[in-house]
C-alpha cells in the first residue's frame, strides 16, 4: 500500500532536514515525482518550519527569492518565491562564514528590511514606509540541498528557497528610498569584481518585493512582526564560495566584507 500524500510530504521534509544536517545533497524531488506541485512544496516548507521551531529556533523573518532577472537566469526558474529565516541564520558583520556545515554555499547581494512595527493590510509601498526601521545592504548565504545546485520551482520552495544565512550591513537608506532602486551594488571575491547591479533588479524596487511578501503572508493568515528581517531578493546572480575566499559587497557609504573559512 503506497503512503498517503500527507505521509509522503512529511517524508520529503525529513529527507531535506537530514540532507541539511548530514551535508549530503539529494536528487530533486520533481525528477521522481512529476506531480509534486508548488502547493505541495509550500506544505513541505511549513513542515520544516514547524520542525525548526520545535527544535528551539525562532523565526527571524522571511526572504523573497527569484525576484531578479539575473537570479532567475542563474537557476533557470522564473517565478518569485518566499521562504523563512531563523535566528540561527544571522551571521554578525565581519565574522567569518564557515563552509563546514554547508554543501555548496553561494552568496548574493540584497536589500534587507527590518520592521519597526507589525504590518497588515498594505496595498501600496506608501502603506509600508511608517513600519520600516531599517532598509539597507545585506548578503544572503545560499546552500541548496540538491545535487549540483539544480532544481525546479517546487524543489527549491520545499527546500526553503535555499536559505542558509544572512549578513546585515549597517548603512540605513531609509531616508533615501526615492533613489534606493538606483544605488550601485558591487560584489567581489578575492578582490575581483564578479557582479554589479542595482536594487532596481528586484521587481523594479525592493519595496515592491516587500509588499508582495506582506500580501502573501496575509493569504496565509500571517503577518510581518516588529523586529523581523526581510531579504527582498538577489540583486545579481549568486557566486560560489569556498574556504580561503574573501567576499566584499559595496554600496554607497557601505561595505560588507568577510572571510570564508
Amino acid at each position: 500500500m503506497s503512503p498517503s500524500p500527507e505521509v509522503k510530504l512529511k517524508e520529503i521534509a525529513e529527507a531535506l532536514q537530514r540532507a541539511r544536517l548530514d551535508k549530503n545533497p539529494i536528487p530533486q524531488f520533481t525528477s521522481q515525482m512529476p506531480d509534486f506541485s508548488l502547493e505541495d512544496a509550500y506544505t513541505v516548507q511549513n513542515i520544516c518550519r514547524e520542525s525548526d521551531i520545535g527544535a528551539g529556533l525562532s523565526i527571524a523573518g522571511y526572504k523573497m527569492g527569484l525576484t531578479s532577472k539575473a537570479k532567475q537566469r542563474d537557476v533557470k526558474v522564473f517565478e518569485p518565491i518566499s521562504g523563512y529565516l531563523t535566528d540561527k541564520m544571522e551571521l554578525p558583520l565581519g565574522q567569518p562564514m564557515e563552509t563546514a556545515s554547508r554543501i555548496h554555499p553561494r552568496v548574493e547581494p540584497e536589500i534587507a528590511v527590518v520592521m519597526k512595527t507589525a504590518v497588515t493590510g498594505a496595498h501600496r509601498i506608501t502603506d509600508l514606509i511608517g513600519a520600516l526601521e531599517f532598509v539597507g545592504p545585506a548578503i544572503e548565504i545560499l546552500d541548496s540541498r540538491y545535487r549540483d545546485f539544480a532544481f525546479r520551482l517546487p524543489d527549491v520552495v520545499a527546500d526553503n528557497t535555499s536559505a542558509s544565512g544572512f549578513i546585515l550591513g549597517t548603512t540605513n537608506y531609509l531616508n533615501r528610498l526615492d533613489d534606493l532602486p538606483f544605488l550601485g551594488v558591487t560584489l567581489m571575491k578575492n578582490g575581483e569584481v564578479l557582479e554589479t547591479g542595482a536594487p532596481a533588479a528586484v521587481l523594479g524596487n525592493p519595496l515592491i518585493s516587500l509588499l508582495q511578501l506582506v500580501q502573501t503572508l496575509e493569504k496565509r493568515n500571517q503577518r510581518l512582526e516588529a523586529g523581523q528581517v526581510v531579504l527582498t531578493g538577489g540583486i545579481t546572480a549568486s557566486i560560489s564560495v569556498k574556504a580561503a575566499d574573501w567576499i566584499e559587497m559595496t554600496m554607497p557609504s557601505s561595505v560588507i566584507r568577510f572571510p570564508v573559512i
